[in-house]
């Protein structure tokens, strides 16, 4: 038992390792090991893969979200330390007060008579059901089978509340007899139960499905191997129970001898389970069970028939192993499922044929259900498999074949294709999706593509993040306003900003921008830069920062993965062309804060270095880069300290930084002109008297001249 809780759960943390890529010791994009990516098989789930043996039942409508109606299941009040069952919530919720009050002192009842009595005022159908329960609890079974048959032998309408309690509950009174006879009327019960939900009766405990389980023990008890295995399979889709039951088969079947094993796979059924159950768990076996692993796919090749029934299956266990021979050998033999489509791509990658991978990656794409490329893609849950629904699952494989196909598109240098596959994967695959937007596609052709994806409907701003429920559209968009506004294309990017925030920034910023450009004095541009360097600073993430190295907007710039830089090494000519085309200016963690530091340390060269503004713009450079760049930090105090003027607060320089007084640089500017102007004019001082004197004695003269005569 504790064994296979092991396995189950390793198997269940493998699944989610490999697709979830959840933290930092998780791979957190394909593109970054191609290599990896190429070579590795995402394990299949084996809740997915084991609906191919599901028995042909109706389409049972328990579920809320398809039915509307409201389905119990067992649960725990942690208020008041105990186990609520489905039962007793559906009589509290579903019955009025004085019903639900009068079922619970039935149920308090010794025997199914006191019951009967004490139900007196309730309708037949509720006062016939609670007292057989009452019956059935006492082990009084003939009591039971009679008060359940009142029920189900009462009209049509008046029955609609228990009528599927009682078919279930008579089912299990007449089990508990165990004879042929009652054997065959259970048989009948459970069947008529599923084909009336299915038809619409209400069944708020999912009994119908229950029922799926039910019939699969009998037939296992029987020996009827391939029947239990179907029906199990079939209850599987609504219940957790069928995966749980298929499983225990599976470990069952394992643990049988070889010769007893062999005469249960000639059954197509068994070895369908035991090969799906090989593949599905072989992260866990191959550290649990190793020794089993090897002799079950040793077991189950040797039948010829067998193997070629199964040879999806069993192609999967041998490239999962490395036996890439047995793959080959079983290539022909393969269905035409997405597994097998997949399989097929990752031996032509092996071949180096990247082209035929890419069209085997298409049919893969192709062979799933068209209405899984339509849907919205499901939030990956770091949590078990089994709590997602199957066609979440199949959506989820449906994103790896085409994420991985966008890969390979990737490498082979067609980045438009490339682009539009990963987005069609979705939020899972974002950052490479980011990748490709921000380092490898040209802006023009970034800006073409994103213009084929319009963001349909603005979500609410708290959903605006990687981490939610964030359409790719609105992430690609803002992207593109970054690598704009980036790139001084301000105009532009403002109309990509969804957020209307942002975009009210992007127009501020554009505007110290354009300023610092056309002002006409040095002392109004100087302003305008340092306006710009704080609005980067303080918003540069935002506004300016790479989704991915070095800023990582997408994780908030709150967390920076190691990247190997030797891997880059490996990538296509033409892609490094790119990447080095679109590399950040300033490559560094925070890129903008260097950027800002710049913009300020320009605004200083702009005010008169005597002035209180030139030692605060150097001050604010310094302080901006003091934390991580504290080299870069110390040549701006340096430059300060050879060129700038004392000020009182230069003990705290770097880390306490005044606002620049721009008004006073402006008339200190003034000053240091007349300044100048004297020192000029220092060395021609005498000539200048000398000339003055000059002037006025020939003013004086002239006046003399022209006086009026007497």
């Amino acid at each position: 038992m504790l064994k296979f809780n092991k396995a189950l759960l390793l198997s269940c943390m493998t699944l989610a390792g490999s697709a979830l890529a959840c933290g930092p010791d998780f791979p957190m994009m394909l593109s970054s090991d191609r290599a990896h990516t190429f070579a590795a098989l995402t394990e299949p789930v084996f809740l997915v893969e084991v609906q191919a043996l599901a028995a042909a039942v109706p389409s049972l409508v328990s579920e809320p979200s398809k039915s509307g109606d409201t389905v119990f299941a067992d649960s725990y009040d942690y208020q008041n330390e105990r186990w609520v069952s489905a039962t007793e919530q559906a009589e509290r919720q579903l019955l009025s007060k004085e019903q639900a009050l009068i079922v619970q002192q039935m149920r308090q009842s010794a025997t199914a008579q006191q019951a009967l009595a004490a139900g007196e005022t309730l309708a037949a159908e509720l006062r016939f059901y609670t007292a057989a329960a009452v019956a059935f609890a006492q082990k009084d079974d003939q009591q039971a089978i009679a008060l359940f048959r009142q029920v189900l032998a009462l009209p049509l309408e008046q029955q609609q509340q228990r009528r599927s309690w009682a078919l279930y509950s008579l089912s299990r009174v007449l089990l508990r007899q165990y004879d042929m006879d009652h054997r065959a009327e259970v048989a009948t019960l459970y069947n008529q139960l599923q084909q009336e939900v299915a038809a619409g009766l209400a069944d708020p405990l999912q009994l119908a499905v229950a029922s799926l389980g039910e019939q699969a023990k009998l037939a296992k008890q029987q020996g009827d191997w391939t029947t239990a295995i179907a029906l199990y399979a079939a209850q599987s889709r609504w219940s957790e129970s069928g995966r749980a039951s298929l499983l225990w088969l599976s470990k069952e079947l394992a643990a049988m001898p070889d010769q007893e094993l062999m005469s249960l796979v000639k059954m197509p059924a068994v070895a369908a389970l035991l090969s799906r159950y090989l593949m599905t768990q072989f992260s866990a076996l191959s550290y649990l069970e190793p020794e089993q692993l090897q002799r079950l796919l040793v077991v189950l090749n040797q039948v010829p028939d067998i193997q070629l029934k199964n040879a999806t299956q069993l192609a999967t266990v041998a490239y999962q192993q490395g036996q890439f021979a047995l793959v080959e050998q079983l290539l022909p033999h393969l269905d035409q499922t997405a597994l097998a489509f997949t399989l097929r791509a990752k031996m032509a990658l092996k071949a180096g044929d990247s082209s035929k991978a890419a069209e085997f990656y298409a049919k893969a794409s192709q062979s799933f259900a068209p209405e899984l490329s339509q849907t919205e893609v499901v939030p990956v849950q770091q949590d078990y498999y089994s709590k997602l629904s199957i066609e979440d699952l199949q959506r989820q494989h449906y994103c790896r074949v085409q994420a991985e196909h966008g890969i390979v598109e990737l490498s082979r240098g067609d980045y438009l294709q490339a682009i539009s596959l990963l987005t069609a994967a979705g939020m899972e695959y974002w950052q490479d999706t980011a990748y490709i937007a921000e380092r490898v596609l040209t802006l023009d052709e970034l800006i073409s593509f994103v213009a084929l994806h319009p963001v349909a409907a603005v979500p609410e701003k708290s959903e605006w993040h990687y981490f939610g429920d964030t359409p790719v559209e609105v992430l690609l968009h803002h992207l593109t306003a970054r690598r704009l506004m980036r790139a001084g294309h301000y105009q532009q990017a403002q109309a990509h900003f969804v957020d209307p925030g942002l975009k009210q920034l992007a127009k501020r910023y554009q505007s110290y921008a354009e300023a610092a450009k056309s002002s006409w004095t040095d002392n109004a541009k100087a302003e305008a830069l340092f306006a710009q360097a704080k609005l980067a600073r303080a918003h540069g993430l935002e506004l300016l920062g790479f989704e991915l190295a070095p800023d990582y907007q997408v994780f908030y710039g709150q967390f920076e993965p190691y990247e190997d830089e030797s891997r880059s090494q490996s990538l296509p000519g033409a892609e490094l062309q790119r990447l080095g085309s679109s590399a950040p200016t300033y490559n560094s963690r925070f890129h903008y804060r260097h950027f800002a530091a710049d913009l300020s340390a320009q605004a200083a060269e702009l005010v008169p270095q005597n002035s209180q503004a030139f030692a605060a713009t150097l001050c604010h450079s310094t302080k901006w880069l003091l934390l991580r760049q504290p080299e870069l930090a110390k040549a701006y105090y340096q430059h300060y300290l050879q060129h700038g003027p004392y000020v009182s607060w230069g003990a705290e320089f770097g880390q306490n930084c005044p606002e620049p007084d721009f008004v006073a640089a402006k008339q200190r500017q003034y000053d240091n002109r007349q300044q100048q102007l004297r020192l000029s004019a220092r060395p021609f001082k005498l000539p200048i008297y000398a000339a003055a004197v000059l002037a006025l004695l020939g003013l004086g003269y002239l006046f003399w001249r022209r006086r009026p005569e007497k």
